[in-house]
This record gives structure tokens, sequence and C-alpha cells, in this order.
């Protein structure tokens, strides 16, 4: 539904990609696609194995529904290179999850791989993306995953991007102000259960009680710089906020489709 990698077109050559890697000055790789998995086998694992070469710490994102159709000895390997898993999951039932993806027995074969991952020693994350679709679900997600779950490592809400196909779509982006309160109530209901969690893509002002949490705010703390500074803009709205030091604004692409923060 919200796949910011569609109509997406480039080199994806292995000597490409080990280039980005070269030049990366962040320390920190994320594989991902669509969906990684769907690569060459041989010239996945030599991408993953020049990223741990030069010492980056290796985020790899899937959906996970290929996870226990992949070669068994191979997945041992893939999981030896990479730092963690961030499993693209957003839905809380079968039913929402085709909503979401498309794919009938995509949940419970998400399920499956993510109990499997963790078995082999891997850390997994666990993306939920903050869509019109699912929003209203967040703090059901939250007990879905702290009783289903609860080998995960941590979860972060994300904002859904206007990218791919959620370019310019109001039927998939919701108002900040529309989603503010039940990501809140998914992050509290973090905080009361012990779950480690973040959120992303969404400004500093929605979710004041969580900045601890809030990726861009923390980076900012740290005087941390990169793409995501690219991505967004402040508004006039931003103006006299107290957060405004620390928060880069909504993303460019809310910006198009809504016209500002409260818009």
């Amino acid at each position: 539904m919200f796949c910011s990698a569609a109509g997406r077109n480039g080199d994806f050559s292995l000597k490409r990609l080990t280039a980005e890697v070269d030049a990366d000055k962040t320390g920190h790789v994320q594989i991902s696609g669509g969906d990684p998995l769907l690569k060459d086998p041989a010239e996945l694992l030599a991408l993953l194995a020049h990223c741990r070469k030069k010492g980056k710490v290796i985020e790899f994102q899937t959906n996970a529904v290929l996870i226990m159709q992949y070669d068994p000895e191979r997945l041992k390997l893939l999981c030896r290179l990479v730092d963690f898993f961030n499993v693209n999951f957003s839905a809380h039932t079968p039913a929402l999850d085709v909503e979401v993806t498309g794919v009938p027995d995509g949940f419970a074969r998400r399920i499956e791989s993510i109990k499997h991952l963790a078995g082999l020693g891997s850390k997994v994350r666990l993306t939920y993306i903050v869509h019109k679709a699912n929003v209203a679900h967040c703090r059901e997600f939250v007990d879905f995953v702290a009783q289903a779950l609860p080998m995960v490592a941590w979860i972060q809400f994300s904002y859904v991007k206007g990218m791919g196909r959620a370019k310019g779509n109001d039927t998939i982006i919701p108002r900040f102000a529309d989603a503010a309160g039940p990501l809140n109530a998914a992050m509290d209901r973090c905080r009361e259960l012990g779950l480690r969690y973040d959120v992303d893509h969404i400004p500093a002002c929605f979710v004041r009680g969580h900045l601890d949490h809030h990726v861009d705010y923390q980076k900012m703390l740290r005087s941390q710089t990169g793409v995501f500074l690219k991505e967004k803009q402040k508004t006039a709205e931003c103006d006299d906020c107290a957060l405004r030091a620390h928060c880069p604004g909504p993303r460019t692409d809310y910006v198009e489709l809504y016209g500002g923060l409260h818009a």
C-alpha cells in the first residue's frame, strides 16, 4: 500500500552498492529494497561482508515473509553478518495485514520468521508504518507484540513517507493532528509495559511526552547530520516552537500534500 520504493530506478549493482558503503560517513548502513532477500544471494552476502569489513552497523530491512524459504545455511551466515533486522510489521490482525500488504498469508509467515530469527540469536526491531489504515490501531499493535512477540528488541513507529505509492496520497498519509492521539497512546502503552520504542518522521511537537524516543530529536541533540535533515523542512509554524532547535520539522512531502503542520 505505502511502499516508498515503488517506481525507484537506478544502478543496484554490487559495484555501485559497495561504492555507496565506502562513501558512507555515518557508520550505519541500511540494507533495504523492496526486499533485499530478493537479491541474488551471493551478491547480497558479498555486500554484507563488505559492510562488516568496513566496520558498519548493519540494519537489514525486510518484510520477513521470505525468511523461511531462504537457504538455511545462507540465512545463518546472513544473521551473523547483520547487527539487527528491521521487520516491517504494520498490523495487529491478519485481516488488517492483508489490507496493508495484499499478502493473504503474510501475517502468519511474518510471525514465524520473527521467531525463527530470534531463535538464531538475531536482534529484531519491528517497524510499524503509521498510515490511515492502521493509525487507529497503534495501541492494539503494542498489546499484540507484548503477547505474541515478546522476543523482539523494540518497536519503531515510523510515520509513512510521502514517497512511492504514498506520494501525494491523502488516503494513505494521515494528518499529524489526527494521528497524534493514537500514536501517543501507543507509546504510553509501551512505557507501561516496559517495551523499548522509538518514533520517527513526525515532528517532535506532536509527541512532546516522548522526546527521549524521538529519532530526529535525539540525533539533533547529538549534533548529528544526515539525510533526515534534507528530507524535512521547518515551516512558519515552527518559528516560535520551543523544540525548534532540535526538530527538523515535517517531511517536505507532507508539506507538499497538506501545506503545513496544522493545515
